[in-house]
């Protein structure tokens, strides 16, 4: 097996969370179909030790995922997005994105843990900025947004997710010449 493209998409552990929920209930007939089915052992074992992990007390996945079963509402889509609150002003990967809705930073030691070379790349008072953009869109209830929100059609943002990719292409460029 080859893999064309890896990391073509990432996924969040709300998502991860999501999916594996619904691979479980396909088995166990809890999906509406009242039909149970014998899990292989490798598949059980994943299943058990993913939501376990996904669904400890201490971890704001749970209640995410509780509140909107079907989809995560403040990453990437709507004017209430981290994307919306950060891409215009800084130059963050997708992966950054990622890490920052997963992990929830909420100090700076946190938050250069998650961004690559943040120290290089960013000013102290930068990095206080995108921490203050960051707990501004968490801390909106996200109860309150109303549905469909994702779905509305923004203004483009200029360059975005250009971290990791624009290196690339310009260390490539240098080494042609």
């Amino acid at each position: 097996m080859h893999i064309k493209n890896p990391q073509s998409a990432l996924l969040t552990n709300h998502e991860l969370l999501l999916h594996l929920r619904q691979e479980d209930a396909e088995y166990t007939g809890e999906d509406g179909t009242d039909r149970k089915r014998w899990k292989p052992k490798g598949l059980e074992h994943m299943l058990r030790d993913g939501l376990s992990y996904l669904q400890t007390a201490d971890y704001s996945t749970i209640t995410l995922a509780e509140a909107h079963p079907d989809r995560p509402m403040t990453l990437y889509k709507g004017p209430h997005s981290l994307f919306q609150a950060l891409a215009p002003h800084y130059r963050l990967n997708k992966a950054e994105f990622v890490q920052m809705y997963n992990l929830r930073p909420t100090t700076q030691v946190m938050l250069e843990l998650i961004i690559e070379e943040a120290d290089q790349r960013f000013t102290e008072d930068q990095l206080q900025d995108i921490l203050a953009r960051i707990t501004r869109v968490f801390e909106e209830v996200e109860a309150e947004i109303p549905l469909g929100v994702e779905d509305r059609e923004m203004p483009k943002v200029e360059n975005k997710l250009l971290g990791a990719a624009r290196k690339k292409k310009v260390k490539r460029k240098k080494r042609e010449e």
